[in-house]
């Protein structure tokens, strides 16, 4: 028998993963099982590793500020989910977002990932790659990928 106790569901705050939580409210509800929200913080800068941003004092702080502000919109849609009555716990990271939804997923023992994808296709496809095609060829378990609603309607025209 499937097992949907404990859904993990990822986040990056695009409108494709607001439709993604709208799937795991239902399935939590209709399972009565547990929800984790999950955002990974991907630093939008690159630098070496012997490079330190404590000494660029400005971009650390803003840095600093941008992760305030998305620990703020994780806890936000948390309390959303809550006042749906369901259970549900936050965790944010930093990192590759693949790397930790797979890494989260193990941790928490998650039976389902549930995630929004862009949709992307040609050379952005190539170039950005797709978080949700790695996360689903390499999840310990059961990965249910929504596409945005915007997307659909667009490939139907």
């Amino acid at each position: 028998m499937i097992k949907l106790e404990h859904l993990l569901v990822a986040t990056d705050f695009s409108a494709c993963s607001k439709e993604a939580i709208g799937y795991a409210i239902d399935l939590s509800k209709k399972t009565k099982g547990r929800m984790t929200l999950l955002h990974i913080f991907e630093s939008p800068f690159f630098y070496p590793a012997e490079t330190s941003l404590g000494s660029y004092p400005e971009v650390y702080q803003w840095l600093q500020d941008f992760k305030q502000e998305e620990i703020k919109n994780l806890d936000a849609i948390s309390n959303e989910i809550r006042k749906e009555g369901l259970p549900v716990e936050t965790i944010f990271k930093e990192g590759s977002p693949s790397i930790e939804i797979i890494r989260t997923a193990k941790e928490i023992g998650a039976d389902l990932i549930v995630m929004g994808t862009h949709g992307r296709k040609g050379l952005s496809h190539v170039v950005m790659g797709s978080v949700a095609e790695r996360v689903a060829r390499e999840a310990p378990c059961p990965v249910f990928i929504v596409r945005e609603k915007r997307v659909e309607q667009a490939a139907k025209k």
